[in-house]
C-alpha cells in the first residue's frame, strides 16, 4: 500500500507539474507583452509578440522541464528532502528547459525544410521574452506547490497520519545517534516500532525506543507486525549474522537500510554505486560532477576561447614588446613549465616570458632569498625580472596565455593555483587535497591578498574554495580579479 501511495504521489506530481510549465510558458507570454514590452524594455520588444507564433513551448517546455527534474531524483521520496534542495532541481530544470528550447529553435528552425517543421520551430518566432521569463515563473510556481504539498504532508505526520514505521536492528553508538536524529526530526514521519538487539534483559527502552529482544526474536516479530521499513545499524554485530535477516527482508519484500555512516568523516561524501552486480560504497571527498560544474566547465572553455580572440592583437603587440625588451628577436615570448593539475597529472602552464631566458638555471643561487613560506619560491626584487617583465607581472598580463590551458581543459578560469611538483612533494598531507579540483587562472588566494599571506593561509583559502564551491563564488571571485589585477594589489 506504501508502495501504491508512492507511485501514484508521484505520477500526480509529475502532472502537476506538467500543469505548472503550461501556466508558467502562459504567463511568462503575457508579461513579456505587459510588462516588458511596455515597462522595461521597449527598445528591445518593440512588437507585440502572438502565442500562435510558439506554441509548441506548451508542450517542449514542460517535457524538458519534468525530465531535467526526474533526473535531478525530483520525484523521488520528499520526505527527508530539505526545501532549498527542491527550489534548487526547480531552478535548474527551469533553465534548462529554456535553453533546449532555444538550441531546438535555432537548430531545427534553421535546417528542417525536408521536415516541413521551419514555419513552426524557429529562432525567429520564439520570443526572447518569454524564454527570458520562464525560468522565473515556473521556478517560483514549483517551489510554491513544493512548499504548500509539504507543509500539508508534515500536517498530516505530526498529526499521525502518513507515517512509516522502522524497526532498528542493531547496538552501540551508531543505533543510539539514530534514534536521536529520528526523534529530532517529526516532520520526517517516522515512527520507530521496536529495536532488536542484544541488550541486558533488564534493559526495557533505548532513548524512547522500545527494546523487542535479540536477534533471534527478529523474524517472529517482523511477521507479527507491521513495518514498513527494517534500520540495520550494526556496531559489533559480524555480517554473517546480519546477511540472512537482510534476504529475509528480501523474501518478504520489506525495504531495507544500511548505514554508510561507518567511519568518521567530516568531507567525503558516501556514494552507492554499481560495478556490474557488485555495488560499493564510494567516498567522495569532492564535489560530484553535476549541472552546475558542467556548466563551469562549458563556460570555462567558451569564456576563454572569446577572451583570446578579443585580446589577439593586444597579446601580439605584448609578444613584440618581448622580443624589443630581450635585445633581439631569438629570445622567446613563452615560457613553458611543467606543473600539477587535477589529480597531481602534469601539464604545460604557459604565460608571458617575464623573466630572463636563463632564470631556471639561476634559481638556486636565489633559493635564500625566498620571502614565501611554505615550499613556494617567490622574491619581491626578483634580479632575473626584465623591465617589461615587472609591468606584465604587477597587472598579471603574464598570465594570459594560460586561456589556452583553460581552452585545451587543462585550467579552469577560477581554481587553486597549480603547482609545481617540487612544490607537491613537500606538502603536507592535508595540503595535497588542493589538487582534487582543476587548477585556475585565478582564486581566493589571488583576490585575497595573493603574495601578502602566508603559505597555510593560502592552502586553507584553496580548500575553502573547494569545500563551498559555486557558480556564484566563481562570478564573484572573477569580478573581484578585474579589480585586484588593476590596482595591481600584491603583485610580485
Amino acid at each position: 500500500m506504501l508502495r501504491e501511495s508512492n507511485y501514484i504521489f508521484a505520477r500526480a506530481n509529475i502532472a502537476a507539474d506538467f500543469a505548472i510549465a503550461v501556466a508558467a510558458t502562459l504567463i511568462s507570454h503575457v508579461l513579456r507583452n505587459r510588462v516588458l514590452a511596455p515597462y522595461l524594455f521597449p527598445d528591445l520588444f518593440r512588437t507585440t509578440s502572438q502565442l500562435t507564433d510558439y506554441w509548441w513551448l506548451l508542450v517542449a517546455m514542460p517535457v524538458v522541464s519534468i525530465v531535467m527534474l526526474k533526473i535531478n531524483g525530483f520525484y523521488e521520496s520528499q520526505r527527508i528532502k530539505s526545501i532549498s534542495s527542491a527550489f534548487l532541481s526547480a531552478a535548474v530544470a527551469s533553465v534548462g528547459a529554456s535553453a533546449v528550447a532555444m538550441i531546438v529553435a535555432f537548430v531545427l528552425g534553421g535546417n528542417s525544410a525536408r521536415f516541413h517543421l521551419s514555419e513552426v520551430i524557429s529562432a525567429e518566432n520564439v520570443s526572447r521574452g518569454v524564454l527570458m521569463m520562464f525560468p522565473f515563473v515556473n521556478t517560483v510556481l514549483i517551489f510554491l506547490k513544493t512548499y504548500i504539498v509539504r507543509e500539508y504532508m508534515i500536517g498530516l505526520r505530526e498529526s499521525g497520519l502518513n507515517k512509516r514505521i522502522l524497526l532498528l536492528v542493531g547496538e552501540g553508538n551508531l543505533l543510539t545517534r539514530f534514534i536521536q536524529v529520528v526523534r529530532s526530526n517529526p516532520a520526517w514521519g517516522f515512527a520507530i516500532s521496536g529495536v532488536i538487539s542484544d541488550f541486558p534483559p533488564d534493559e526495557k527502552s533505548l532513548e524512547g525506543a522500545r527494546i523487542v529482544g535479540p536477534l533471534t526474536e527478529f523474524f517472529p516479530y517482523v511477521e507479527n507486525n507491521v513495518i514498513d521499513e527494517v534500520v540495520f545499524l550494526p556496531g559489533q554485530t559480524g555480517w554473517n549474522e546480519l546477511e540472512p535477516l537482510l534476504q529475509g527482508c528480501e523474501e518478504m519484500g520489506l525495504r531495507t537500510r544500511f548505514p554508510l555512516d561507518f567511519s568518521t568523516r567530516r568531507i567525503a561524501r558516501p556514494e552507492l554505486e554499481f560495478l556490474s552486480d557488485f555495488s560499493v560504497v564510494t567516498f567522495n571527498p569532492v564535489r560530484s560532477l553535476n549541472y552546475a560544474l558542467l556548466f563551469k566547465y562549458a563556460f570555462d572553455r567558451v569564456a576563454a576561447s572569446i577572451i583570446l580572440l578579443i585580446l589577439l592583437i593586444p597579446m601580439a603587440i605584448i609578444a613584440v614588446l618581448i622580443k624589443l625588451d630581450s635585445g633581439g628577436w631569438n629570445a622567446p615570448v613563452l615560457f613553458g613549465q611543467q606543473r600539477c593539475g587535477l589529480r597531481g597529472k602534469t601539464f604545460t602552464l604557459w604565460k608571458f616570458r617575464s623573466m630572463v631566458p636563463d632564470a631556471e638555471a639561476r634559481r638556486n643561487e636565489l633559493e635564500k632569498l625566498n620571502e614565501m613560506s611554505g615550499p613556494v619560491f617567490k622574491i619581491r626584487d626578483d634580479p632575473r625580472v626584465t623591465r617589461l617583465g615587472k609591468w606584465l607581472r604587477k597587472f598579471s598580463i603574464d598570465e594570459l596565455p594560460q586561456l589556452w590551458n583553460v581552452v585545451v581543459g587543462d585550467m579552469s578560469l577560477v581554481g587553486p593555483r597549480p603547482p609545481l611538483r617540487s612544490e607537491v612533494e613537500k606538502y603536507d598531507r592535508w595540503q595535497r587535497r588542493r589538487l582534487s579540483m582543476k587548477p585556475g587562472i585565478t582564486c581566493l588566494w589571488q583576490v585575497g591578498g595573493r603574495n601578502t599571506i602566508s603559505f597555510d593561509q593560502w592552502m586553507k583559502l584553496d580548500l575553502e574554495y573547494i569545500d563551498n564551491w559555486s557558480l556564484g563564488l566563481d562570478f564573484r571571485i572573477l569580478l573581484k580579479t578585474v579589480y585586484v589585477v588593476v590596482i595591481g594589489h600584491g603583485a610580485m
